[in-house]
């Protein structure tokens, strides 16, 4: 089986997030089921410096009155002989950022989602490799689907698959914007792209592809209610017979605490104690806070904004701090500056329980993982999560909100007998619910035998690939197997 990833960002290549993590780790995983996987990719400006090498075809793609030129290049993905296609056009991709620069989001965002989704219905005039399953990853790739079904036969054999990362993030333009794309309206056309009088191109991708993923089971069932459905869940109840939940995995081997360089001490899965002890210590001195054996240490690396929960933390902390001076706070991140100012603030008024960096470590973010005992993930919704699964593989217990991914892979303390619990749950999206499972996860850390159940309970939690890559073959399959017309 062929199968092209299409993508605006792919890690290590260039990444913005959590996409870019999925779209550089799955395909390892499906490699290894024997899938012939390749990416295409834009060729922006942070690529060049890769090796790759130029392929001969040129191609030129009409968007409006203008055509564009347009060449491949080939590289790998990372130490894998997985190739990865980099499209190129310097006036649309050779730009300080993937999405957006200083400034704001790229106006010609639209042109740029066309581009990269009707060439890469041409990967095997480049390559001579056909792919059976086009594989479109959010809405920057969403139109992809109807390029394909514009072009193809009703006999075709290749078809469409549509990842939702994050419904919030769906492409939406002025509806006369539409027009550049050059696709019909015979089978849809503005139609399935319109939304309230205004072009979506994510709304248009559930509209034409034949399956439609999500990166967790609980967030497809969310998705399809008015609550989280961010006003697409009619188009997601319409096509909810094609819509699938599959939760992500990571990479385990670039999230390994025996052999990560970022980490002062390694942690052994099966005898974590001195690690984690030597590797909280660690962090509390770069951070500037005095470490207790008898204090917990809760940490955070996460974007500063609504989604995600974090204020709910703000109003909780001076409380949580008087209450408990067995507890400490470190944070990584930015986002809204009116957040980054009070969590700033915060660490003025409290500076031996909390210590805040503003911004973004990638190594940071790893001793965190690792130095922490507990990690905060109060979102308001949340797709999958991959910093829930990177702290449990670091030996730290987290304790989130009870939605999308984090339901799915975090088992609350309380549950029933028959579970294996590795963490904290909360319901309801208010401060004192977050300092009500805080409480309780303090409560954890003060009996040291159910405290080190928990977190090997966490340290054991599956989140490999391999099960997801067997999920997204099934669905590849079923994609394959079904009448067009059925």
């Amino acid at each position: 089986m062929n199968v092209l990833f299409v993508s605006p960002e792919v890690g290590p290549l260039v990444r913005a997030g959590g996409l870019g993590d999925v779209v550089g780790a799955l395909p390892l995983a499906l490699r290894q089921l024997g899938v012939d996987v390749r990416v295409l990719c834009p060729l922006h400006r942070e690529c060049k410096h890769l090796d790759s090498k130029l392929l001969p075809t040129t191609i030129t793609l009409k968007f409006g009155f203008k055509s564009y030129l347009f060449q491949f290049f080939e590289t790998r993905l990372g130490d894998s002989d997985i190739p990865v296609y980099l499209l190129e056009n310097k006036f649309l991709f050779d730009r300080p950022g993937i999405y957006a620069d200083e400034n704001g989001d790229y106006i010609d965002n639209p042109l740029r989602c066309f581009a990269l989704s009707k060439a890469a219905l041409s990967i095997e005039k480049a390559t001579g490799w056909r792919p059976d399953i086009f594989h479109a990853h959010d809405w920057m790739a969403a139109p992809l689907p109807a390029y394909l079904n514009a072009q193809s036969s009703p006999k075709r054999k290749s078809r469409s698959v549509l990842t939702i990362h994050n419904l919030e993030h769906q492409g939406s333009f002025p509806e006369k914007t539409f027009s550049l794309s050059g696709l019909p309206s015979i089978f849809g056309g503005i139609e399935g792209f319109n939304h309230y009088n205004a072009m979506n191109l994510l709304k248009g991708g559930i509209q034409h592809a034949d399956k439609i993923t999500t990166v967790s089971p609980s967030y497809s069932e969310e998705i399809r209610t008015p609550h989280y459905g961010q006003g697409l869940e009619t188009s997601l109840q319409y096509r909810g017979a094609d819509l699938i939940g599959i939760l992500n995995g990571i990479d385990e081997n670039s999230w390994n605490p025996e052999t990560d360089i970022a980490l002062k001490h390694t942690i052994h899965p099966a005898e974590p104690e001195k690690g984690k002890r030597a590797n909280k210590i660690a962090l509390l001195q770069e951070m500037n806070l005095q470490f207790d054996e008898k204090t917990s240490v809760f940490g955070a690396v996460s974007r500063l904004y609504h989604q995600k929960g974090l204020d709910l933390l703000v109003d909780s902390l001076p409380d949580l701090f008087a209450t408990h001076r067995n507890f400490q706070f470190i944070l990584l991140g930015s986002g809204d500056k009116n957040e980054e100012n009070r969590f700033k603030k915060l660490a003025e008024q409290f500076p031996q329980n909390i210590s805040v960096f503003i911004g973004f470590d990638d190594g940071l973010a790893r001793r965190i993982f690792a130095g922490s005992d507990f990690f905060l993930m109060p979102s308001r919704f949340e797709p999958c999560g991959l910093a829930q699964q990177y702290a449990m593989r670091y030996g730290t217990i987290p304790v989130a909100r009870k939605t999308g991914g984090l339901a799915d892979t975090i088992v609350d303390l309380s549950s029933n007998q028959f579970s294996t619990p590795n963490g904290f749950l909360f319901e309801e999206c208010t401060s004192a619910s977050l300092s009500e499972v805080i409480n309780r996860a303090l409560v954890l850390f003060n009996n040291a035998n159910s405290f080190r159940q928990i977190r090997k309970n966490a340290i054991e939690n599956p989140c490999s690939w391999d099960l997801a890559a067997k999920k997204y073959t099934e669905v590849y399959d079923w994609a394959l197997r079904e009448d067009l017309h059925g």
